[in-house]
């Protein structure tokens, strides 16, 4: 199951690119996901046919991915501010955004307001 903390997890542990677009695990995006998400690379970007053409996730940059990991019911593709989860039993999916963390002038302010 996909807690907070996995969440929280996947983007402390995928926070940047890997060298080489050729160090993705890609094999489970064929092997594992439902056949209806119709994942297709073309031209150096992943091709998401399940997803809505006007999505921003329908294609998306492979140089821009940082990981693929596999879990027991999903496929997650971890971006640097957004993971997609593609569910292995249909053509589901769901988007997590990761939260804006407060910059410096909001922490300060925070403090004097108190």
């Amino acid at each position: 199951m996909i807690t907070q903390d996995v969440i929280k997890e996947i983007y402390k542990k995928y926070s940047k690119r890997p060298s080489s677009i050729d160090d993705l695990n890609m094999p489970p995006l064929f092997e594992s996901v439902h056949p209806a998400h119709g994942i297709s690379i073309d031209d150096d970007r992943m091709v998401i046919r399940s997803l809505p053409q006007n999505s921003i996730f329908h294609s998306i940059p492979l140089k821009n991915i940082n990981a693929i990991v596999e879990f027991e019911d999903v496929v997650a593709i971890v971006l640097h501010s957004s993971i997609i989860f593609l569910n292995k039993e249909d053509n589901r999916s769901f988007v997590h955004f990761k939260p804006l963390e407060p910059s410096i002038w909001d922490k300060l302010k925070s403090k004097v307001n108190l």
